[in-house]
C-alpha cells in the first residue's frame, strides 16, 4: 500500500469521505482534497500490486466491477454504440473532415481494441495500448495494431491527431503524467477525448451514496468532477473545447425508469458519466 498526495494541488490537505470493501473484503478509504475537490483512494495498492484486483474474470464475469463477457459480439456492439454517440456529442466527425492526409490515432487503455478497430475501419492509422494480456491478444487476433505495456514507458513515433482515454483515466496511478506525455505526443491541432465517471455537482450519483455504481475500490483510483478535470487538464497544457454528461444508473437497463432517468441526466447535465474534448494550448506544441 502507498500513500499519495493530491495530483492537482500536490498537498495532503484531505478529508475522509468513507470506506468501502473490495470484492475480496479488503477495505479502502476514499478521501477528498479540501482545495480542488478531487476524490481518490488513499492509501492504495501500488502499481505492482493492483493487477490482482483485476484478473481475467474482470472482463468475462458480470460483477459490479467488471463486464458480462467483454469479448462478446453483443457487448462490442453496445460499446461501439456508446462511443459513436460520444463522438457525435464532441464534434469528432466534423473535426475528422477537416483533416488532410494520413490520420493517426492512439487509444490508451484500449482493452479489446474496439475503438482501434472503429478508427481503422474509417481509414485511420489506428493504434492502441493496454496492460491486459487477454485484451491485447484478443485485439491482435483481429488484426489490430495494439501494444501491451505501460503507456508511460512506451515510445511512439508521434504525433497523433487523436488520442483517447475512454473510461481509463480513473484507473491510472498517475493521470497527470499520462496527460503530460499525451501533450507531447498529440499534434498541435489534435484532439484529446476523455470519458470517465463524474463525481460532484448536480448528479445522479447523489441518490446512491457509497453504493454508487462507479465507487469500485480499488480498481477506480480517481474520481473527477468537472472542475477538478478542468484543473488537471489546464495544469498539463490543455484547454477544454466541449463536454457533456450522460447516464443515471437508475433502474434496470432497458426499463422505462432507466430511459427516463438517462434522458434527464443528459438533458439537464445530471449524468454520472462525463465526456470531453480538449486541445493543447498553443504554447505547448509538439
Amino acid at each position: 500500500m502507498e500513500t499519495v498526495s493530491c495530483i492537482i494541488c500536490e498537498n495532503n490537505n484531505t478529508k475522509k469521505l468513507f470506506e468501502k470493501a473490495s470484492r475480496d473484503g479488503e477495505r479502502f478509504q476514499l478521501v477528498q482534497c479540501r482545495s480542488c475537490g478531487l476524490q481518490y483512494i488513499n492509501p492504495r495498492p501500488g502499481e505492482n500490486d493492483i493487477g490482482k484486483y483485476y484478473g481475467a474474470e474482470y472482463f468475462t464475469r458480470r460483477t459490479e466491477r467488471g463486464y458480462n463477457n467483454y469479448f462478446s459480439p453483443e457487448l462490442k456492439r453496445e460499446i461501439e454504440r456508446v462511443f459513436t454517440l460520444n463522438l457525435e456529442d464532441l464534434g469528432f466527425f466534423e473535426f475528422e473532415q477537416e483533416l488532410d492526409g494520413e490520420k493517426r490515432s492512439l487509444d490508451i487503455g484500449c482493452a479489446a481494441g474496439y475503438f482501434v478497430g472503429f478508427m481503422k475501419d474509417r481509414g485511420w492509422d489506428a493504434r492502441g495500448i493496454d496492460i491486459s494480456r487477454e485484451c491485447v491478444e484478443f485485439a491482435r487476433g483481429g488484426g489490430l495494431n495494439v501494444t501491451r505495456g505501460d503507456y508511460l514507458d512506451t515510445a511512439f513515433d508521434g504525433p497523433f491527431d487523436v488520442i483517447t482515454l475512454w473510461a481509463s483515466i480513473e484507473h491510472l496511478h498517475h493521470p497527470h503524467l499520462f496527460l503530460e506525455k499525451i501533450s507531447r505526443e498529440l499534434a498541435p491541432d489534435g484532439r484529446l477525448y476523455i470519458s470517465t465517471c463524474r463525481a460532484g455537482g448536480l448528479n445522479f450519483m447523489k441518490f446512491f451514496g457509497s453504493a454508487w455504481r462507479f465507487y469500485n475500490f480499488p480498481e477506480h483510483l480517481y474520481y473527477f468532477s468537472r472542475s477538478s478535470m478542468k484543473r488537471i487538464l489546464d495544469k498539463n497544457g490543455f484547454s477544454i473545447l466541449t463536454g457533456e454528461t450522460y447516464g443515471s444508473g437508475a433502474g434496470k437497463p432497458g426499463s422505462w425508469l432507466r430511459k427516463l432517468a438517462d434522458f434527464a441526466a443528459k438533458r439537464f447535465g445530471m449524468g454520472d458519466m462525463m465526456i470531453l474534448a480538449a486541445k493543447k494550448k498553443r504554447h505547448n506544441s509538439f
